[in-house]
């Protein structure tokens, strides 16, 4: 049977790496600039035409698709009831705690209680899924390998890199205040910085550096030669790709005290408060024990690639015995 994926974004390397995992194609399908306002209905309308294009192209059996946003979902629910198909949703953790998306948790339900899967990235958002009456499947960290990367020329003789979208959960003013305490060290802040909200740039120190949008192999690069990768939230139950990339690449963590983060991400990681003395003192904690810290997170790599393993042969189980019942209730009806 086929199977195709479709995350509506530029790029994202835990869609792609779950794709592969799953014996599905992969289609980045993105428009236009996120953050615009004046251009989201637009974009939307382009993302959804070129999504159906894709499904009606493909006809594939079954269509896992990236969640937020919600629209995305529901292209695949048409499509799903229109051609026979079967769809999964993987819902990130701002599809339900994001002020952006909480909205749409009526219609996200309404989804998931005809997907086939709703996949989520911990046991805590497992548990609002099943209480809704659906099938919830928690995959968290994804296994894969990852390229070398370009090498990323850097200022510092000590230098941290701060993974941002600039979305509303990071607090980058108290990065700003942390990096004016640390003179000593360079701060990298990535993501697109034309998204940077008006008046947040006015605290910021020359020892912080906006990367903007980088290739992946620049991206990369970035993050193999830092001494720490900082991820930090002010959302609890919130996924953070930097500190799954920070993993696989075996570099020192540091990301917010929530109690989800600190049960995730439980050795070779520095759990600190939001605020400028937190920072302060994780990033000195780390410049302090790199080569304890560097080791305690490649072990704590292999502990999750096996958990991974273990967890994904159970989901292709699940998918393979659904595909089993789609082929039953067709011979049936023929």
């Amino acid at each position: 049977m086929r199977r195709v994926f479709i995350a509506w974004v530029r790029y994202d390397r835990r869609s792609e790496l779950m794709a592969e995992h799953l014996d599905a194609t992969m289609y980045f399908i993105h428009h236009g600039r996120r953050g615009n306002l004046p251009q989201t209905s637009l974009r939307y309308a382009a993302q959804s035409y070129q999504t159906w294009q894709v499904l009606r192209r493909e006809r594939p059996d079954i269509v896992f698709v990236q969640n937020p946003p919600i629209f995305c979902a529901m292209i695949a629910f048409a499509y799903a009831c229109g051609c026979g198909a079967r769809f999964a949703i993987d819902s990130h953790s701002g599809a339900f705690v994001s002020r952006k998306w909480r909205w749409s948790l009526p219609l996200h339900r309404a989804l998931s209680r005809s997907a086939l899967v709703t996949i989520v990235p911990n046991e805590d958002i497992s548990g609002i899924v099943t209480n809704w009456g659906c099938r919830s499947y928690v995959l968290g960290f994804t296994r894969g390998e990852y390229p070398v990367g370009e090498p990323f020329a850097l200022d510092g003789s000590h230098n941290v890199v701060v993974i941002s979208t600039f979305a509303e959960d990071e607090p980058l003013a108290v990065v700003f205040e942390a990096a004016r305490c640390l003179p000593e060290v360079t701060f990298y802040v990535t993501g697109d910085s034309t998204r940077v909200p008006p008046g947040a740039l006015v605290g910021k120190p020359d020892n912080c550096h906006l990367t903007g949008y980088l290739p992946y192999e620049r991206y990369i690069g970035l993050l193999r030669g830092v001494d720490a990768i900082i991820d930090l939230t002010t959302r609890d139950h919130t996924l953070l790709m930097g500190a799954y990339e920070a993993v696989s690449l075996g570099v020192p963590l540091i990301v917010s005290d929530w109690p989800i983060l600190k049960e995730s991400f439980p050795r070779g990681t520095v759990h600190v408060a939001n605020t400028m003395d937190g920072v302060c003192a994780g990033v000195r904690r780390v410049l302090r024990q790199q080569e304890e810290l560097r080791s305690d997170i490649s072990a704590l790599r292999d502990d999750l690639n096996a958990e991974w393993d273990y967890r994904l042969a159970e989901l292709r189980q699940l998918l393979a015995g659904q595909e089993h019942l789609a082929r039953n209730a067709v011979g049936s009806s023929s």
